[in-house]
């Protein structure tokens, strides 16, 4: 019996299968776990310090982030080495600005480095400012926590009520400040 052309090419297309070399597989990120650990974000008026990790609006506590600080590309992300959280600035219409720790780096206007204040350069819809407001939630807590905006305008008056944008403030708490990056402390260790 003589084997028909539509049974050879099925035999050699298994063929090909069953002989074909494996697919390379996928590179991963590789990051190199690095313990890095320097000097905290802090209001010098308000003796709090930045924290906050991706997915969660910034926020001044007592205990700050202290795992070295990433000022790549005009960003503010933390930790210094394999960073999983950037600082972004959120638009809206209000002088007060939201900010929100994310995965992925959007904001790329930080002025930062180390001794210095955190400042946001200007836009085509605010100046530069290196000026914060920072509203304690309208909850109760167990420790000291602010929540953190840009103020865009440093001249307006604070807020008398509360917006989309504080929607989570107690409005009759809210204080303007500074952050300031203090110098460069950082010890590294490889681990």
């Amino acid at each position: 019996m003589k084997p028909s052309f539509a049974a050879f090419t099925a035999l050699l297309s298994v063929a090909g299968i069953v002989s074909a070399a494996p697919a390379p597989a996928p590179t991963p990120d590789v990051c190199i776990q690095v313990i890095s650990t320097g000097p905290p974000i802090i209001s010098p008026t308000l003796g709090l310090q930045l924290t906050g990790s991706a997915g969660t609006q910034a926020t001044l506590q007592k205990a700050g982030l202290t795992q070295g600080w990433n000022f790549n590309n005009g960003g503010l992300g933390s930790p210094k080495y394999c960073t999983k959280a950037w600082l972004n600035i959120q638009a809206g219409p209000y002088p007060w600005k939201k900010l929100v720790w994310e995965g992925s780096q959007k904001t790329t206007t930080w002025k930062t480095g180390y001794d210095v204040d955190l400042a946001a350069a200007g836009t085509s819809t605010y100046n530069t400012t290196s000026t914060f407001l920072a509203c304690s939630p309208n909850y109760e807590t167990f420790a000291p926590e602010m929540f953190l905006f840009l103020l865009t305008d440093e001249n307006v008056k604070l807020p008398v009520i509360n917006d989309e944008t504080l929607t989570n403030v107690n409005i009759k708490t809210c204080v303007k400040t500074k952050l300031h990056i203090p110098p460069d402390t950082i010890a590294t260790i490889a681990a």
